[in-house]
Order: C-alpha cells, then sequence, then structure tokens
C-alpha cells in the first residue's frame, strides 16, 4: 500500500513538473518580428487591420517601423495617432550619410540595415512617390515626380545590401546568410527591389508603353489596360476611386501557381495605382505575373532567395477585405458605386487576396 501511494506521489510530482515546464516554455515562445520600412499613416494602419481580422494570421506579431532620420513624412505624429493597443509596434530612426555614390557598397547606414535584417524575420517595403530615374541611368522626364528622394536613398540602399545586384556584384548580401528570409514589396516597393538590384523602370505607362500623351485617350483604352484611375485627374467628380481595378496574367511555373496553388488560367482583379513600372529586370529576378497584354510587369521573385516577392498592385490594403467599406465610382459615368469588398467578389476575385496573404502567414 505504502509503495503504491509513493509511486502515485512520484507521478503526480513529475505530470506537475512537466505541465510547468510546457507552460513556461509556451510563455517564452518567441513572437514573430516584422520590420515595415517607411510606411504612410494609411499603410501603416492598414496592415495592422490585416492583422487585428486575421487576414494575417501571425499571433501578435511585433511590429517595428523602420524609418530614415531624413525621411519627408512625419513619423511622429503617425506614431501618436495611433492606437498601439492592437499590436506591439516599436519605431527606429536610422541615421547615416547617403548618397548616390554610396547605396551600392558598405556604407554608414550599413551596420544598422545588418541590425534590422538579423533582429526580424521578415521586411516589408510599402508603396509610394516616383523613383529618381538617376539610379537606373535614365534622365528624369517631365512625366515623373519626385517627392521623398531620401526615402528612395534609403530603401534603394537597404534591398541592395538585403538581395545584392549588378552594380556591385562582389557585395555580400545578407540573404546570402539566410535565404529563406522573407522581403515582400507592394507597388514602390517591387520597384525598388528591381532599381536595386540593378533593373530599370519605364517612368510613365501610356507615354512610353503605349504612345499616349493625354488623359482622354487613356481612358479609352481597355481598363484592363490602365493602371490607375485617370478619371481623377479630370478633376470632374470627388467620389470617384484614386485606383484602378485590372485584371492579371499569371506566369506559368511560377510563384502564384507553383507556390499558391493558383489555376493557371485564373485572371485575378488586383487594385492598381502606379505610372510606372519595371522594365529590364534586376540581378536573379524572374517574372510572376504580367498585365493581360503581356506588357507591364505584375509580380517579380527571387530566383535564390525563395521568400522574395514583389507585387505591382496592392493586397495590403485593408478596404479590399471590409465589406462594409465606403462605395466609389470609376467613372463619373458610372450609374452605380460598389465598395472593393464587394467587386472583388463579384470577380471571384477574393479569395486570391485573402490566400495570398495566407501563405504570407505561413512562412513565419
Amino acid at each position: 500500500m505504502r509503495k503504491t501511494v509513493f509511486l502515485l506521489l512520484l507521478l503526480f510530482f513529475f505530470n506537475s513538473l512537466f505541465f510547468q515546464c510546457v507552460r513556461k516554455e509556451e510563455a517564452v515562445q518567441p513572437k514573430t518580428k516584422i520590420a515595415l520600412i517607411n510606411p504612410s499613416a494609411s499603410s501603416l494602419k492598414s496592415f495592422l487591420n490585416l492583422v487585428d481580422h486575421k487576414i494575417i494570421d501571425i499571433p501578435d506579431p511585433q511590429l517595428t517601423v523602420v524609418t530614415y532620420s531624413r525621411h519627408e513624412t512625419d513619423y511622429e505624429a503617425i506614431a501618436q495617432s495611433l492606437n498601439d493597443s492592437r499590436a506591439r509596434i516599436y519605431f527606429r530612426t536610422i541615421d547615416g550619410e547617403l548618397t548616390r555614390d554610396n547605396l551600392f557598397q558598405k556604407n554608414p547606414c550599413s551596420d544598422s540595415f545588418y541590425d534590422v535584417f538579423k533582429n526580424n524575420d521578415g521586411i516589408i517595403f510599402f508603396g509610394g512617390a516616383d523613383l529618381q530615374p538617376i539610379f537606373y541611368s535614365q534622365k528624369t522626364s517631365l512625366l515623373t515626380q519626385i517627392a521623398t528622394p531620401y526615402r528612395h536613398l534609403f530603401e534603394i540602399s537597404f534591398l541592395f545590401h538585403l538581395l545584392g545586384g549588378y552594380r556591385n556584384e562582389g557585395f555580400r548580401p545578407y540573404l546570402e546568410e539566410k535565404p529563406d528570409y522573407v522581403v515582400y514589396g507592394f507597388c514602390l516597393g517591387m520597384q525598388t527591389i528591381n532599381v536595386a538590384t540593378g533593373g530599370t523602370l519605364y517612368q510613365d505607362i501610356p507615354w512610353d508603353i503605349y504612345g499616349i500623351e493625354y488623359v482622354e485617350d487613356v481612358l479609352g483604352l481597355n481598363r484592363n489596360l490602365i493602371h490607375k484611375n485617370y478619371w481623377t485627374n479630370l478633376g470632374i467628380a470627388d467620389d470617384l476611386n484614386r485606383y484602378n481595378f485590372h485584371k492579371i496574367k499569371l506566369s506559368d511555373n511560377r510563384f502564384f501557381v507553383t507556390k499558391m496553388k493558383r489555376q493557371p488560367a485564373e485572371q485575378p482583379l488586383v487594385l492598381s495605382s502606379h505610372h510606372q513600372a519595371v522594365k529590364d529586370i534586376g540581378k536573379n529576378l524572374q517574372i510572376a505575373a504580367t498585365s493581360l497584354d503581356g506588357k507591364i510587369i505584375e509580380a517579380l521573385t527571387h530566383k535564390k532567395y525563395p521568400n522574395v516577392l514583389g507585387v505591382q498592385f496592392h493586397p495590403e490594403v485593408y478596404a479590399l477585405y471590409d465589406s462594409a467599406g465606403n462605395n466609389y465610382r470609376f467613372s463619373p459615368y458610372d450609374s452605380l458605386s460598389v465598395n472593393d469588398y464587394e467587386l472583388l467578389k463579384k470577380e471571384n476575385s477574393l479569395r486570391f487576396h485573402y490566400d495570398f496573404w495566407k501563405y504570407f502567414s505561413n512562412l513565419f
């Protein structure tokens, strides 16, 4: 009897010890850390909404907003306007002299770039204004508008440090240390990935691709060939979307087909707002999607680093997933307005967007 009681007490002791260890291990489970590079206030709020509504299904991620000390955006105001209770948000500012001559080599920001890389599980680059053509060896078109030059210095150099490129092929990129590292870029983010790795851009899609000079003539194109809402250039209505929705073509045996498991014939509708586009692609990049006519590159992946993805469209905009969102029209002549969610649902493209973020979430 005493032996039985002793064995039961011993069993109880070890069970208790085991569950304490499990609870302790769960308590110190590391959070997923994601660096958000120079997001606008709207981009940051959209990203938080994606996390809050589990469209990005990563439990309580630790988010660090990384900015350049000379950036043109007031990040103090953005920080004060946020309700940080929804996610752990940190702000980090990097300082250092960046010039056109030191972007593609070790420079005063290199150690900070590496520190961000080492202390996060992934990095995201967002949309924004036109890049300086000098960084892809072109003169500046009258149609190019440079509003955030310091931001571009910072992001081009950061992405070069992560991925390497043609402009300094002896440089060892940080992802050589961790090839599965996650780097995503949206719109300008994809264009910057391309320029940082040695690629070039078309400075204006209507003029450079289609030889069109006037807004009214662009509006005469098939809507799938229009990459932002040019009706807003005419200023004749105030309830128009500033962007356009158009379909894209998925490249055979590339990311969306092989990894996201989409059907090759699928032509998802995407939100688009840009007038520049990738021309010659950078080192080790490959095309994953195009416009329906094949003239605009809509997605890029990396041949060596499998979790590097740039898309020319905007899956990060929360309005796409908000069934109660505001209604807009594309044209002043549209009789009905519709919200983004309902439009994607109608065009059987909502699942594509949810699956985009499901795939992203599963990388961590």
